[in-house]
């Protein structure tokens, strides 16, 4: 919706058919960050010629962001300890935390 419409239109959607009968203010009742990421990413990617539907974008997106996550982790372990090891300890974990695992798939998209 945000792709088609814009972002005023999507802050003030309403959509009638969610919650029935009384109809959902979607604007301003979600979390619209994994909406305006992926979309400012589509659009992005397009710019510099990779043609990618934003279906796609939206599949990729836990499997782009899950590693980049990881290793910022170990940097700042890194950072705060002071200590290499730490911080690829720290990075080592995150990859394998099933928590981390489980909303960094590919398809993982909420």
């Amino acid at each position: 919706y945000l792709a088609d419409n814009g972002w005023d239109k999507f802050f003030t959607w309403y959509d009638y058919m969610s919650w029935y009968p009384l109809g959902r203010p979607v604007g301003s009742t979600i979390y619209p960050g994994m909406q305006v990421t992926a979309v400012y990413l589509w659009k992005a990617l397009n710019h510099f010629g990779i043609d990618i539907s934003l279906n796609d974008v939206c599949v990729f997106i836990p499997a782009w962001f899950g590693p980049i996550a990881s290793v910022f982790l170990g940097l700042l372990t890194t950072e705060t300890t002071g200590n290499a090891n730490a911080g690829a300890i720290a990075t080592l974990i995150m990859a394998i935390i099933p928590a981390h695992l489980m909303r960094s798939v590919g398809g993982g998209y909420d």
